[in-house]
């Protein structure tokens, strides 16, 4: 009766702890085959979205960076999430969960919560171990005034907060890292439940016109995007280099024969 007793008081611990207990952080996705390790490329966790904005009208997708393969294309204004970014060969690359890369040259970076917090950082209020109560129907969004909000589906749960926002019609906003799978969002703690919130206004660069490419165009802007990378990275000064020290010695050593048959030839006219 006693070994059952302390089995249901562990039990209860265990389940008191998974409710107040909140998660600091969540697991990383890893490639099954991560292109800037076997190239030993120096990458970083970005884990944000970029929209194409070519002057082509369109960003290809490549299987690899060292590849004229196509996946797809994005046409201007589509969005892509990065998951990882680096360099290869003088060129930034991003990659997704679908294991996709693209050349982030033609793209640029949506407004997110990182974007609010490098534009509003002097408004901005860092929280020592604050904690907020969050309910069932809070709206979130990824900063104040986002166009798109979602509701809370879980209910009366205390998570710590890191961030202050008082915005300019003197409402309070609260930044969460990290509450039950849901990463950097926003919360208007003094208006939970608006949905009339008014919308932020944000800056965006001059979208080029989309445009559905033909094959042939795919084909055209991958080799002058592959002769590119090749031509201005590294491994292209390389090529050149060598090809100048071949060039040289294949001089040298026509020289050389040249001077020993004129040699020869005098040799045998006397």
């Amino acid at each position: 009766m006693k070994k059952i007793l302390a089995a249901l008081i562990v039990l209860l611990i265990v389940i008191s702890m998974m409710h107040t207990t909140e998660a600091k952080a969540d697991v990383l996705w890893e490639p099954t085959y991560n292109f800037f390790d076997e190239n030993k490329v120096d990458y970083t966790i970005e884990r944000r979205s970029y929209i194409a904005n070519s002057p082509n009208g369109f960003v290809n997708i490549y299987k690899s960076p060292d590849s004229k393969t196509t996946t797809g294309v994005l046409l201007n204004g589509d969005s892509f999430y990065v998951y990882y970014k680096g360099e290869y060969d003088g060129k930034l690359w991003g990659l997704n969960t679908q294991e996709e890369y693209v050349l982030l040259d033609n793209m640029y970076v949506a407004y997110d919560h990182i974007s609010f917090e490098e534009e509003y950082k002097d408004k901005i209020e860092d929280l020592s171990d604050a904690r907020t109560e969050l309910k069932k129907g809070y709206l979130y969004m990824e900063y104040p005034g986002a166009e798109r909000c979602e509701e809370l589906m879980f209910d009366n749960k205390e998570a710590y907060c890191s961030k202050m926002f008082v915005d300019e019609q003197g409402l309070e906003w609260r930044y969460f890292g990290y509450v039950y799978g849901l990463r950097n969002f926003w919360v208007c703690v003094s208006d939970p439940y608006n949905r009339d919130y008014v919308k932020r206004e944000v800056s965006v660069p001059t979208l080029y016109s989309a445009l559905t490419p033909t094959d042939e165009e795919i084909k055209t802007v991958a080799k002058e995007e592959n002769d590119v990378k090749i031509m201005g990275s590294k491994r292209g000064k390389t090529i050149v280099v060598a090809c100048i020290c071949t060039a040289a010695v294949v001089f040298v050593a026509a020289y050389m024969i040249t001077r020993r048959l004129n040699g020869a030839k005098a040799e045998k006219e006397e």
